[in-house]
């Protein structure tokens, strides 16, 4: 009797019966119609609640409309340091990349191309639906505070209506973010990931050293808009499949002929 030598399964591993087989998990997308909407609308709620916590605690700190003590002393501050001419250029330019002129386009551009050349309608309804809750908190929060910006110097710059929130801080925690989280996830791109807080950062800085906000108005808004970011990313979170990690692969067959 001949025996055949045995054969190498190729899942296991080195050789060694029982070996552990790595398997990738891939997402699954909901379609786009079928979404979380009890949670979106309890995050919209949610993030209206925190704007009015806050604007509740700062009104019971000081005078709500000519500002906190510490906040007009560090715009003072702000003000009378002052910045070289390039970067005080800076500050009246970059304010542009976080109100709704500029968004309300880019979202529309990046929520296409990713629905029609990706073929993820999945990410691309997510953004839409950040930018449309973003557009409607700032101007809720506005109309029933109708906070008195700020009249310490001459502002400048871009700015409309009441000074709380910050409709910018809104916009660029949680749109941009969410542009950023979506390329990623379309487009394998990370860059953004450090293009974007540098954008986030000046922005915001600006609106207070442009004298258009109180330094409250832009911490408000930025934790409005991180409350509706978390909430949007956990109503339109992923599920994954994939194989168990613990079941062991298989091990070679005996290959015998007689």
């Amino acid at each position: 009797m001949h025996l055949l030598p045995r054969r190498r399964h190729p899942a296991a591993g080195r050789g060694e019966r029982g070996a552990r087989v790595k398997v990738m998990t891939l997402p699954i997308e909901r379609p786009w119609w079928r979404q979380r909407w009890q949670m979106l609308v309890a995050g919209f709620a949610m993030s209206y609640l925190t704007g009015m916590s806050i604007a509740s605690i700062v009104s019971t700190k000081g005078d709500w409309h000519d500002g906190l003590g510490w906040e007009r002393t560090f715009m003072l501050a702000v003000h009378n340091l002052g910045l070289p001419r390039l970067l005080d250029r800076a500050m009246l330019v970059m304010p542009w990349m976080g109100t709704n002129i500029t968004l309300v386009p880019l979202t529309i551009v990046v929520a296409t191309l990713v629905w029609w050349q990706k073929k993820r309608p999945h990410l691309a309804v997510q953004l839409v639906v950040t930018q449309v809750g973003s557009n409607l908190l700032n101007p809720g929060l506005k109309y029933l505070y109708d906070r008195a910006r700020p009249d310490l110097w001459p502002k400048r710059g871009q700015y409309g209506w009441a000074s709380y929130p910050s409709g910018h801080a809104i916009s660029t925690v949680a749109v941009l973010l969410t542009i950023a989280w979506v390329l990623e996830r379309a487009y394998g791109w990370r860059w953004q990931y450090w293009a974007i807080p540098v954008v986030m950062l000046v922005s915001l800085y600006s609106r207070v050293y442009l004298g258009v906000h109180w330094p409250t108005d832009v911490i408000g808004g930025m934790l409005i808009g991180c409350v509706w970011l978390a909430f949007t990313m956990l109503a339109f979170r992923e599920r994954s499949r994939g194989m168990d990690f613990n079941r062991p692969a298989p091990g070679p067959p005996d290959v015998a002929a007689a």
